[in-house]
């Protein structure tokens, strides 16, 4: 009979020995998915080893009768713990909780109950199955058995499948085909006799393990370490088992000046060095690589033993590392320590955690330690509360356009204006832009909120004929992440062309740090809206580094002194002096220059003695709606 075919149970074991292989050769997942494969992987050996043994007696005239029954009732219960198993296991793999589920675990205890008594039993009273004339015939509670085994499978199944968004790494084809391929297989076995059912379960392994327990699906390529995103699935298990855990982050402080002075290659080798070590560390459990000069150590044991570690890492940061050439290298890190659930009770508030500890270390406390109960949790739950007021405004479209008339000092009329973004929010009233611009760049909300602000804009001068008005054009602030972006210079276009409005009509504003990064698309973008007949100026000149070789470079047509400096002008000396001089320089570039800031007469008076053309402040107006703006258009003209 085909039953004694035992080509494919070699095959199935050959192919098993490659995966083990290959488990073991890889680095240790730490969750409880990667344990149960390996229980997978053994009770399926030994469900094809017992099956191998027990026909080769048979088929030898090796041993008794009885001792044949026992093996193949042997080989019956580890092949029912094999679907037991994979059950859990895909249960495991979609964060299903069974622990939490009562029911399912008693249903797991009968089954297994029910088989070992089967088991034991079956020698005696033939109930799973039956040999006669070399066919074995299955009997009612071998039967049994396989619709448990089927039940138990296909609820897992459907389990996984509707949690499949948990499951980061398995593609859903292969999931599908798998579990069809095995479905076959199955029944194969049980109706027809086919003896390939063992083949196809290490195959379901193989794809299982290449897709979902493969260590390179889970770790970053430069230091070896695990990845964020696994951290994240990791974690995210810690806290849903309710489990302490204290988390050191290590960020490289000024890794960029790194890269640029010893090269990218090195610099990825000097990442490795800080992994390995990291990794090696008295104390050290888990280590990730969080960002691209951030590591993550996580530490379960000891907790108390946290401060000590993050010593121990600050220590090594005060000694040379060496790159391939052997060049000693001095890096220094801020280091922050937390401890979970304590610090953070979920993963979503640990990051945010970890993201604002660093920024406040490399800002106030670089290279130093600094422990989570010394950061403004406060102030983390405060831009938590103001970035969901601005997903709320941008979603009932709340944002306001409020618009600060610009003077011009030769038409002794408002020339132009600058429309400033509002929010109000009913929790937190009115919200400085000083407080939600940053959490918008942040979060990426900006694109959403510059294209809404820009569609205001454009409606405002259309609706109320701003071209029959004193005003040239409508300055509209643009955010350094929507300068950026591949299409951003075709969605201005589509939004003039939307409204109708002539491109010489809006003016765009950037500040310097605007045009740092990915230089081919951001002046792409700006070419492109010059020659639309958009005109570019540079907000807060002087209170940043932008320098005379940064203006000549630039297309700008207005250059906007920063406020901060016209108020310092008046406060000392040689302030004044430096400003009278900048605009001299300016009006020499012929470059129209605006005034920010201008609050009394005196300020007034003196700008224009220094050569300013335009000023802006609340000695002409503070930012006001749109039909207040058009009232002072109005009331200029009587």
């Amino acid at each position: 009979m085909n039953y004694w075919n035992l080509a494919y149970d070699y095959a199935a074991l050959f192919v098993l020995l490659l995966v083990v292989i290959w488990y073991f050769g890889e680095k240790r997942i730490p969750r409880q998915s990667h344990k149960v494969f390996l229980m997978l992987l053994g009770t399926i050996f030994s469900s094809i080893g017992i099956k191998v043994i027990a026909t080769q007696m048979a088929g030898n005239m090796l041993g008794s009768d009885t001792l044949f029954v026992i093996l193949m009732s042997m080989q019956f219960f580890a092949s029912n713990m094999v679907a037991v198993i994979f059950s859990v296991y895909l249960l495991l793999i979609s964060h299903y909780r069974i622990k939490d589920k009562k029911l399912l675990c008693l249903l797991y205890v009968f089954f297994i109950g029910a088989d070992v008594i089967i088991t034991l039993l079956n020698p005696i009273l033939n109930w799973q199955f039956t040999i006669e004339n070399s066919v074995l015939n299955i009997g009612y509670a071998g039967h049994l058995m396989y619709i448990f085994n089927a039940v138990l499978i296909c609820f897992s199944v459907l389990v996984t499948i509707r949690n499949r968004k948990r499951i980061q790494t398995i593609p859903v084809i292969p999931f599908v085909f798998i579990i069809f391929l095995g479905i076959i297989a199955f029944v194969g076995q049980i109706y027809f006799h086919t003896p390939n059912l063992n083949l196809v379960l290490v195959a379901i392994c193989m794809t299982v393990f290449h897709y979902q327990q493969n260590a390179g699906t889970v770790t970053d390529a430069v230091t070896g370490l695990f990845s964020r995103r696994f951290m994240g699935e990791f974690l995210r298990e810690q806290f849903i088992d309710g489990n302490s855990f204290g988390v050191i982050t290590v960020s490289m402080d000024d890794f960029k000046f790194i890269n640029k002075t010893y090269g990218v290659e090195s610099g990825d080798h000097l990442l490795f060095q800080v992994g390995q070590f990291l990794k090696q560390a008295k104390g050290s459990e888990y280590v990730f690589r969080f960002g691209s000069d951030q590591f993550c150590v996580i530490i379960q044991k000891d907790l108390e033993s946290l401060g000590d570690m993050a010593g121990q890492i600050m220590e090594r940061f005060r000694h040379p590392w060496y790159d391939e050439s052997q060049s000693a290298i001095m890096m220094s890190a801020s280091i922050c320590c937390m401890e979970c659930p304590r610090d953070a009770s979920s993963y979503g508030e640990l990051i945010e955690l970890i993201d604002y500890s660093m920024s406040v270390a490399k800002k106030t406390r670089k290279g130093r330690i600094t422990s989570a109960g010394e950061i403004d949790t406060d102030k983390i739950k405060q831009d938590k509360t103001i970035e969901k007021a601005v997903r709320l405004a941008l979603d009932r479209d709340d944002i306001m356009v409020y618009y600060q008339p610009i003077f011009s000092v030769e038409k002794n009329a408002y020339s132009s204006a600058e429309a400033l973004v509002r929010m109000h929010d009913e929790e937190l009233g009115w919200v400085s832009p000083e407080d939600f611009i940053p959490i918008a760049e942040k979060n990426g909300l900006i694109i959403e909120m510059g294209e809404m602000i820009l569609e205001k804009v454009c409606r405002f001068i259309r609706d109320f004929n701003i071209k029959d008005t004193t005003v040239e054009y409508i300055e509209v602030n643009i955010s350094p992440l929507q300068l950026v972006q591949v299409n951003f210079a075709d969605r201005v276009k589509q939004i003039l062309e939307k409204y109708q409005v002539d491109p010489h009509q809006i003016n765009i504003e950037i500040t310097e740090t605007a045009t740092l990064g990915a230089a081919a698309v951001i002046n792409k973008n700006i070419s492109s809206l010059l020659d639309y007949g958009i005109t570019f100026s540079l907000d807060d000149y002087g209170s940043g580094n932008a320098n005379i070789d940064y203006i000549n470079r630039m297309p700008f047509k207005i250059i906007k002194i920063d406020k901060y400096i016209i108020w310092d002008s008046f406060k000392n000396t040689k302030a004044g002096i430096t400003l009278e001089y900048t605009i001299g320089m300016l009006n020499a570039l012929k470059l129209n220059i605006v005034a920010e800031g201008v609050e009394t007469e005196e300020m007034r008076q003196q700008l224009m003695d220094f050569g300013c053309h335009y000023m802006q402040g609340w000695l002409y107006s503070k930012a006001v709606p749109d039909t207040e703006f058009v009232e002072l258009l109005a009331a200029q003209g009587m």
